[in-house]
């Protein structure tokens, strides 16, 4: 018997937006919830019926009300909302020019968009004890990275006690080897004085990155600075990070911040802070996963593997294969737009009133 990872899920919330044009073409796009569902189907598909598919940013200003400040939580959900609209409209402008999204944006930097293989430790209540983790950890490390040929395997931490945490950063140390970089990712669930035992007990295992072992910055920076091991938030408010220099990098989800053309604006004034950058894992299923993909290859500044966690869902939504990481990533195809088409049976199956 395996053990269940940590965090269960019987089903993932995501909406899937399609647009079709006056000439019958169909762009396809996703994003997180089906809240984004009622803001695009009730504010923004009654906008836009009149508009040029290839104008993003007029259909951006149309959507998007500017009149909101930071007083206003809602703008974080439009913007994911927007993000399916925009995914889709990238997705029409390849199928009108012929070419794949990467290919928009100009030559690829790289082979393929790197990727990370994941972790999550077993869950306690299926009868797994702490001294089960460490082995359990190591094996799927191994068995991971053998599979994607990733080049960093990352872990979720701070799920069971310390000192089973500890245990497990060396053992899979172990059993990757030395080549192979591994992280972890705390989710501000230690205090400072956890984390600092953490990575002085971890030094030896050269973790790569710790991503948000505590919640506060200021403290997280303090930590940097400290203990010597990389750090790195999700934290994508440029006034708060930027008074925080020691902290290395940024970790954002391509929909909250409203789609792939604003992501790129944002991974280019992350790294004028001097700061790294990746992509977060957003339980996205296999439209968004060709667009992280494409994003990936295509900006330089996006070097470090990002977050996937493709190898969750039962079903992905797409005709076909799914797309698999091998030797470390993933090469989007030369297909027109974002190179995949939704599988019309499993959309039925799985859709929600």
């Amino acid at each position: 018997m395996q053990p269940k990872p940590w965090v269960q899920r019987e089903h993932i919330d995501r909406t899937i937006v399609e647009i079709e044009t006056d000439c019958g073409v169909v762009g396809i796009g996703e994003t997180r919830g089906t809240w984004s569902a009622k803001i695009i189907n009730e504010r923004f598909a009654p906008a836009l019926s009149d508009m040029p598919v290839l104008d993003r940013y007029a259909v951006r200003e149309r959507c998007l009300d500017r009149a909101f400040d930071h007083g206003f939580p809602e703008r974080l959900l439009d913007l994911t909302a927007f993000a399916g609209v925009e995914l889709a409209l990238w997705d029409l402008a390849g199928k009108e020019a012929g070419l794949p999204i990467f290919r928009l944006l100009g030559e690829p930097a790289r082979e393929r968009a790197a990727f990370c293989a994941y972790g999550y430790p077993p869950d306690p209540s299926d009868g797994w004890g702490e001294s089960d983790v460490p082995k359990h950890m190591a094996e799927l490390a191994r068995l991971s990275v053998d599979r994607t040929g990733a080049t960093l395997f990352e872990f979720k931490v701070a799920r069971h006690s310390l000192a089973c945490d500890i245990e497990t950063v060396h053992a899979v140390r172990e059993a990757v080897g030395p080549d192979v970089e591994i992280a972890v990712d705390a989710n501000m669930s230690y205090d400072i004085e956890q984390a600092r035992d953490f990575l002085s007990e971890t030094r030896t295992a050269k973790l790569a990155n710790v991503e948000e072992p505590v919640e506060r910055l200021a403290e997280m920076a303090r930590l940097r600075l400290d203990m010597g091991t990389p750090v790195s938030s999700h934290c994508t408010l440029f006034d708060a990070i930027s008074a925080y220099p020691a902290i290395d990098s940024i970790v954002f989800d391509l929909h909250s911040k409203g789609g792939i053309e604003p992501a790129i604006g944002f991974v280019k004034e992350v790294t004028s802070l001097g700061k790294g950058v990746w992509l977060r894992a957003a339980w996205e299923l296999g439209v968004s996963f060709a667009a992280m993909c494409h994003l990936s290859i295509s900006l330089p500044e996006l070097s470090r593997p990002s977050q996937a966690l493709m190898d969750f869902p039962e079903d992905d939504l797409i005709e076909g294969a799914p797309w698999q990481i091998v030797d470390g990533g993933c090469r989007p195809p030369e297909t027109p737009g974002l190179g995949v088409e939704l599988d019309r049976g499993m959309l039925e199956k799985y859709r929600v009133p």
